[in-house]
């Protein structure tokens, strides 16, 4: 699939490990190859939220490198 992901809905914060069936914001098995839980998909979103907040509100000439 191409183009952007769709969008993070409150839902899916709630989802079990596809793999190894750990519930919502709970480790994963020993054995998942995952790892990652409803927990770190949360905290990354938050993480994305928060850089993209800062980035909107610093003004243009910070965001952008100076280019000769």
């Amino acid at each position: 699939m191409t183009g952007q992901p769709r969008p993070w809905r409150p839902e899916n914060f709630d989802d079990h490990c596809e793999t190894c069936g750990a519930p919502p914001g709970q480790p994963c098995e020993p054995w998942c190859d995952t790892g990652y839980t409803a927990e770190d998909a949360r905290r990354d979103a938050v993480r994305r939220q928060e850089a993209a907040d800062r980035d909107r509100t610093r003004p243009a000439a910070v965001r952008r490198p100076h280019r000769p």
